[in-house]
């Protein structure tokens, strides 16, 4: 009997479509709101709702097992440690290129304030706040939620590859990555084009995204640290 291809119907592509649709236009609306939508002393209560919760309700409604989402302890492989290597050494570098050589850069997060305006200890843990509610709320939504949510839709209901979903996923999150970091210098969005992959590939090799969201908040409190408190004059 000759091999036929599955057809795709509108009811096996509807979990991928929503999955996306939904969280993304939640995204783009927290460009519009975000920074003022329940704020309070650096914390911004629309990412909490719009990474968190409303995923939360929209992987339940899809009946997506939570066990897909990259929640779960790291399961480290032979490769992790270079892997997770590469990145303390990539660390360390950007932390020497932000103290001596990226004034201009830096200005863009000091705001034209004086360095010693922004040495007050209190604006530091004003950044920390906002970074704690943003990026552990980021690495939620597309290393858990989109990333995870996505591969399960894309296996299960159309019977891609799990390779092939993996790599998908990696593309659309890059993407959407690159995309939303334009609105800042372009330093940012060209860095996303290689950490995005990354960080996404690092999250399929050890099945959790715990160790992704800790790389990112590492480098922004490296980005926050040399422009609030320890860059050059």
């Amino acid at each position: 009997m000759p091999y036929q291809t599955p057809s795709i119907t509108l009811k096996k592509v509807l979990p991928f479509c929503l999955l996306l649709g939904i969280l993304l236009v939640a995204e783009v609306i927290g460009i519009y709101i975000g920074s003022s939508f329940l704020a309070n002393e650096g914390f911004k209560g629309y990412w909490v709702l719009s990474r968190m919760v409303l995923p939360f309700i929209v992987v339940l409604l899809l009946s997506i097992p939570f066990k897909s989402l990259y929640f779960s302890k790291p399961q480290l492989s032979r490769i992790s440690p270079y892997f997770l290597g590469f990145f303390v050494l990539a660390l360390f570098g950007l932390s020497i290129y932000l103290q001596f050589f990226a004034e201009d850069y830096l200005q863009y997060y000091r705001n034209g304030r004086s360095l010693a305006t922004l040495h007050e200890i209190n604006r530091f843990q004003r950044f920390s706040i906002f970074t704690a509610s943003t990026v552990i709320g980021w690495e939620l939504l597309y290393r858990g939620f989109i990333f995870g949510g996505g591969q399960y839709c894309l296996v299960k209901h159309l019977d891609v590859e799990t390779s092939i979903a993996t790599f998908m996923m990696a593309v659309i999150i890059c993407i959407c990555e690159v995309t939303f970091h334009l609105q800042k210098p372009i330093f940012e969005s060209l860095g996303m084009v290689l950490a995005s992959p990354l960080l996404s590939y690092l999250t399929a090799k050890t099945r959790s995204l715990w160790p992704a969201m800790a790389i990112h908040l590492m480098i922004e409190f490296i980005f926050g640290f040399s422009a609030y408190v320890y860059s050059v004059n």
